[in-house]
């Protein structure tokens, strides 16, 4: 590996798809040059390790990050907001960022074992074909997983501890997971790889503009994303049963009695079921493949104007839901709830 090398004109950029990539993949980086490093994190890590809604973990993780950037001394530093999970649907989310501006750009890789991290690589190679940038110095760093192919190393002995210090803000998450002996761990074992017995190292890959998964990966990360945005909703569904809920009673409390389900495959099925017989009524199924839902008492519509009055629509298509909720406003519904997102807001 070559050794990485900061010119007198750089200015880095390092892109994070959650609060705590950016200091357990390239903490030494931002520790030995905060002055010329920006921060862009890119989901609000509302998913991440914890027993609280995703809303409060949400809260947490923000105020976390701030105390990290405030510590390496990082004064430029910027959270996008994309819901943790769905980075897969949103990488756009660069296009509208100048790039330009920056001589290095370290993100996370294609390979490290979360759809997220490598939609932010898909996020900075697409953002850079757009704004025609071809000489950018693109670094990819290591967080889940050990690089394939790594080019590029730092020497980060002397800033080990400070390195850990950033990642030990992140207390929620490591109640999961130890982060801290992970990195380090990693970087002991860079060392050894390259001779260098007794220091610690961050090793990077560097690569081009014009390189770029194959689309079977990319849509393998895709199918990936909808399993686990599927999972979420089964495990937090289960949750709510055991703990004596239902939702009924949440949609009660939110004061809907009267609702539509959209979409009748799995999920909307299970949800029409739960709801049969309980104070709040399943007027129709929206569902543009299928004709009938097999009960005389469930009639299903294809989405179109016209159609009777809900108070809600609850969006069991979890994985498209942003694409629906535009669809179905613009036919005239309101209140569009995501089942996911309604599941998520439980908290009794």
């Amino acid at each position: 590996m070559q050794v990485f090398e900061v010119k007198e004109n750089d200015k880095i950029l390092v892109v994070a798809p959650h609060p705590d990539d950016e200091c357990i993949g390239a903490g030494g980086l931002l520790v030995c040059y905060p002055n010329i490093c920006k921060v862009l994190v890119l989901t609000d890590g509302r998913q991440g390790q914890g027993d609280m809604t995703p809303e409060k973990i949400r809260v947490i993780r923000e105020k976390e990050f701030i105390k990290e950037m405030e510590a390496a001394g990082i004064e430029e530093y910027e959270l996008l907001g994309y819901e943790d999970g769905t980075l897969m649907q949103h990488i756009d989310c660069l296009e509208k960022t100048d790039l330009s501006i920056f001589t290095k750009i370290f993100v996370t890789g294609i390979h490290d074992g979360h759809p997220d991290h490598t939609a932010a690589c898909l996020s900075v190679l697409r953002a850079l074909r757009s704004q025609g940038i071809k000489d950018m110095e693109i670094y990819l760093y290591e967080v889940h997983s050990l690089l394939h192919q790594a080019t590029h190393m730092l020497d980060i002995t002397d800033v080990l501890d400070r390195k850990l210090h950033l990642i030990r803000f992140h207390q929620s998450q490591l109640r999961g997971l130890a982060y801290d002996k992970m990195a380090k761990s990693m970087a002991e074992y860079r060392a050894l790889q390259n001779r260098r017995e007794g220091h610690y190292i961050e090793a990077y890959t560097c690569m081009g503009p014009e390189d770029s998964p194959e689309d079977s990966t990319i849509d393998l990360e895709r199918r990936l994303q909808k399993s686990v945005q599927f999972y979420w909703v089964l495990t937090r569904w289960m949750e709510l049963k055991i703990t004596g809920h239902s939702v009924a009673e949440i949609l009660e409390k939110s004061g809907y009695s009267r609702i539509a389900v959209y979409g009748y495959a799995e999920l909307g099925r299970l949800l029409c079921q739960e709801l049969f017989g309980t104070v709040v009524e399943v007027s129709y199924v929206l569902d543009k493949k299928i004709t009938q839902t097999g009960r005389e008492d469930l009639s299903v519509f294809a989405p179109c104007q016209r159609l009777p009055e809900v108070e809600a629509v609850i969006v069991t298509a979890i994985y498209d839901f942003d694409e629906i909720k535009k669809e179905l406003s613009e036919k005239g519904f309101q209140n569009i709830l995501s089942f996911r997102t309604l599941l998520e807001g439980m908290d009794f």
